[in-house]
């Protein structure tokens, strides 16, 4: 690996995982719900509590692709499902990114949309990586 594989490994292996506790607050009830899904509800609804914990279920998968992508999980972990499945995050964050830049929320367009752009990026570097 070089240093920029490193380098966005790290990067996007942080913002998930804070993403990831980000969404198991949104779904244990606490009032974050107008950085998420529009921000038009603090505390969000059941059903979107459900999608924030799957969400968080996602961002644990992202976390395991990113590291194995990136060679940080220790051996060779570039088998074809890995690098599939950053294709895969690569436009499913690209989309959230986008999503994020036309909210009508604050918090969504000028903090979860330039988040969201690192980590496209950096699964962008990633899947490219050989």
């Amino acid at each position: 690996m070089n240093w920029l594989t490193d380098c966005a490994a790290i990067i996007a292996s942080v913002i998930v995982a804070c993403l990831a506790v980000f969404q198991i607050l949104l779904a244990a009830g606490l009032p974050y719900g107008h950085a998420a899904y529009g921000g038009t509800i603090s505390v969000l609804p059941t059903k979107l509590r459900l999608a924030s914990a799957v969400s968080s279920l996602v961002f644990f998968v992202a976390f395991y692709v990113i590291l194995a992508r990136g060679g940080l999980l220790g051996g060779e972990q570039r088998f074809e499902l890995v690098t599939v499945a950053m294709w895969i995050f690569v436009a499913l964050f690209g989309v959230s990114a986008l999503a994020n830049i036309v909210s009508r929320s604050h918090w969504e367009r000028y903090l979860m949309a330039p988040i969201g752009l690192v980590l496209a990026v950096c699964c962008v570097i990633l899947a490219f990586a050989s």
